[in-house]
């Protein structure tokens, strides 16, 4: 096993709640601009540690997703070393194989890998993570009929990147890098994430 990784992640899209997108149906905008957060507890690629490390990826696809043709950009977290960039980045691009490779078929064209100041923090059913004065995203997990827990949604027909996950609402959102999107009360997915490979 090359590489094992667990943490925190969340998402946000400028879809309504519930994005139909993980049916395999139509964004509810005319395209999809959906941002991606990871915060590594634990995990290794090749012994090299990457505990506490960040990596955040921004999409924007067509309106239906399985079209291909996603431009992504990835921010990798500047604090880690040169061995712990090149492992994050080959982790959370798909590179190094393992559950994230499945995105690899509908990518069309890499705008940009970079080294950038991410936070990442977590608390309770709010999450929020920024990346440098590029990207800014929030998330509350919505609360379900039982008053006291987050909707549960598992083995969707597309979940690449985590499941289960569960319902949220996104809070206000931005991203001005290689493209411009901001969106608010739009959909939100929250999960625990192990990858490995």
């Amino acid at each position: 096993m090359a590489f094992s990784v667990k943490g925190d992640y969340f998402e946000t899209c400028n879809c309504d709640v519930s994005c139909p997108c993980i049916w395999l149906g139509a964004a509810t905008q005319d395209s999809c601009d959906v941002l991606l957060a990871w915060h590594v507890r634990e995990g290794e690629r090749d012994g090299v540690d990457l505990a506490g490390l960040n990596a955040v990826m921004a999409v924007h696809t067509p309106k239906r997703m399985t079209d291909g043709g996603w431009e992504v950009a990835l921010y990798l977290d500047d604090r880690a070393t040169a061995q712990q960039s090149e492992a994050l980045g080959a982790v959370f691009s798909g590179a190094a194989g393992g559950h994230l490779a499945a995105l690899g078929p509908l990518i069309g064209k890499v705008l940009g890998v970079a080294p950038a100041s991410i936070s990442f923090s977590r608390s309770g059913g709010s999450l929020k993570a920024t990346v440098g004065d590029v990207i800014s995203m929030e998330s509350e997990e919505l609360v379900g009929m039982d008053g006291s827990r987050p909707p549960v949604i598992s083995n969707p027909l597309m979940g690449a990147v985590s499941q289960p996950v569960t319902q949220a609402r996104a809070g206000d959102v931005r991203y001005h890098d290689h493209w411009d999107a901001e969106f608010s009360a739009t959909n939100s997915f929250v999960s625990d994430f192990a990858y490995q490979g």
